[in-house]
């Protein structure tokens, strides 16, 4: 039975689903049905595994530690609901400051991957309040900030140390993304700018 406890958590640690690992149960009794305790180890340990792991699921991107797209939305609709609570609108109050590197043509996943690294750290030095800073795809990545801090002296700031960032090799688009004036209307800006 220890060995079926192992196979359940090696296989939810490695991410292969449930039904894998009951079906390798059943193959290894095969042609007789698999033993009950054995298949409940199995299931058992999968489960545990699988919770653990899913409780330890981050809102942000391990290599850059920037937030994921969802956990934007998430932080959107807490402001609009604080907005909304204070008779306020969002719209006035914040913006994204959105940075965009240009379609990649030949380059591979590490080139990627050291690119988002350099903008999420020169987006940290630029914003090092309490703006949520977050990667929307491999070239897309936005700062929610209030509508003060995001001004034409952050803009510039951010487009200089960009540059410098990446040596030239790559020019950043960069602009404000003005908030709409209510909460519905942020699943849209979001997904078009996640595109």
């Amino acid at each position: 039975m220890s060995v079926a406890h192992e196979v359940g958590a090696s296989a939810a640690q490695t991410g292969v689903p449930l039904h894998e690992v009951l079906d390798h149960v059943e193959r290894a009794y095969a042609p007789d049905p698999p033993d009950h305790p054995v298949t409940r180890a199995a299931a058992l340990a999968w489960a545990d595994v699988s919770l653990v792991h899913r409780a330890d699921v981050s809102c942000e991107d391990p290599l850059t530690s920037m937030a994921t797209a969802p956990y934007l939305r998430l932080r959107l609709a807490e402001i609009y609901r604080g907005a909304e609570a204070d008779d306020r609108r969002v719209c006035d109050s914040h913006v994204l400051i959105v940075v965009e590197l240009p379609r990649p043509g030949r380059v591979n996943e590490i080139e990627l991957a050291l690119r988002a690294l350099e903008v999420a750290e020169v987006m940290r030095s630029v914003f090092t309040g309490d703006e949520t800073i977050a990667q929307l795809s491999t070239r897309r990545f936005a700062a929610l900030t209030t509508r003060d801090r995001g001004d034409d002296l952050a803009l510039n700031l951010l487009g200089l140390l960009l540059d410098r960032a990446l040596d030239g090799r790559v020019q950043a688009r960069l602009w404000v993304e003005r908030l709409p004036s209510g909460a519905d209307g942020v699943a849209s800006v979001l997904a078009s700018l996640c595109e």
